[in-house]
């Protein structure tokens, strides 16, 4: 880890089906964005995709952030071996989300797949999916699982938990609040439109998951922040 003045010398990544940015010590040799490199994380070995190639926080931030964020280090970038295991990964998962899609339809089941993951480690499929209430999947899991011949997951997720797998970039410009900055996502409110007196427009406050945008959130000043909590304990 590179210490200077207090700033401490960090890369952004993204690890796989996750476009939440993380912050790791930058590693001793360069990268640049869209690398694809190899990350050691809680004694498994990962791949990621530098979204940040350099960025310096101060010490006690990146203390805050470490905390509460995964623990790991860059070993080294993605060499052919590792793309060539990437490129078969993702291969193996599209033909298993193609199925699983396909399968939803054969028993008209009302969700939305979203994702599908292999994990290596568990011999396991986890398909994400959207719906608008709860689903009865048990048929369909029995049917994959004589498909596949392993163990499977069906997840169901929220709009902006969906959104999470394919990341974007917002009206402002800059990347989604929920794959860049945010740690949590919480309830966004329209009244917290009208604290900040900005137009009830939906279609501009409205992000790419159907829902009211992060940021009309975070940017309230605090003390209505804390009065709307103070309103709700009374």
């Amino acid at each position: 880890m590179n210490i200077t003045e207090e700033k401490v010398k960090l890369i952004g990544v993204a690890f796989r089906k996750n476009m939440k940015t993380f912050f790791l010590p930058k590693p001793h040799f360069s990268v640049k964005l869209f690398d694809k490199v190899v990350v050691k994380t809680n004694g498994d070995l990962k791949i990621a995709t530098v979204r940040r190639p350099l960025i310096e926080l101060d010490v006690k931030r990146w203390d805050i952030i470490r905390s509460r964020d995964i623990i790991g280090h860059v070993l080294r970038k993605a060499n052919d071996r590792d793309i060539s295991y990437l490129n078969k990964l993702e291969e193996k998962e599209k033909n298993a989300f193609d199925i699983c899609r396909k399968k939803i339809r054969e028993y008209n089941l009302p969700m939305h797949l979203v994702e599908s993951e292999w994990n290596d480690k568990e011999k396991k499929f986890i398909f994400y999916f959207t719906a608008e209430s709860r689903v009865d999947f048990r048929e369909l899991v029995k049917d994959l699982v004589k498909t596949f011949n392993c163990k499977i997951q069906l997840w169901q997720v929220g709009a902006r938990d969906a959104i999470k797998f394919f990341g974007g970039y917002g009206p402002c410009g800059l990347p989604l609040c929920c794959t860049n900055s945010l740690r949590q996502l919480e309830s966004v409110e329209l009244s917290f439109a009208r604290m900040q007196n900005l137009p009830l427009n939906t279609a501009k406050i409205t992000g790419v998951c159907g829902k009211l945008v992060c940021c009309l959130r975070y940017e309230l000043p605090q003390n209505q922040k804390e009065g709307k909590n103070n309103d709700k304990s009374n």
